[in-house]
């Protein structure tokens, strides 16, 4: 297995006809703080394609926009990343799993985890 890489981290978001992957090597620690404070807007849940453009916007800090490292899209999950988040816009559910530190999954609705779990989050 490849060594994991502790920074990395990859939003995966389902949609009825496919899934997109965005990734990052350098702020896996603030990305579940990052789609908690997208998905509260309440706004487009059901969209995939503009509730990707909007995770996306807010993954990449303003001084990396004109980098050509530490932030991507794609069609693969990347085994050597730490987090996972998949956001299912058809099931209206979120997940999460930590896989360098042995975090358990972590699964409820969208509503749920915007109204509640963030507040007792420990990432």
């Amino acid at each position: 297995m490849e060594d994991i890489n502790l920074n990395s981290a990859q939003i995966e978001v389902i949609s009825p006809f496919g899934r997109v992957y965005l990734y990052t090597s350098k702020t896996a620690k603030s990305l579940v703080s990052t789609v908690h404070n997208t998905l509260s807007l309440n706004k487009r849940w059901d969209d995939p394609d503009y509730l990707t453009r909007l995770l996306f916007c807010r993954m990449i800090p303003l001084d990396s926009w004109d980098s050509d490292t530490g932030f991507g899209i794609g069609t693969q999950l990347y085994v050597d990343t730490n987090l996972l988040i998949t956001i299912d816009t058809v099931k209206q559910s979120i997940a999460i799993s930590s896989f360098g530190s042995g975090v358990d999954n972590v699964k409820m609705s969208i509503k749920d985890f915007v109204k509640n779990f963030y507040n007792t989050a420990q990432f």
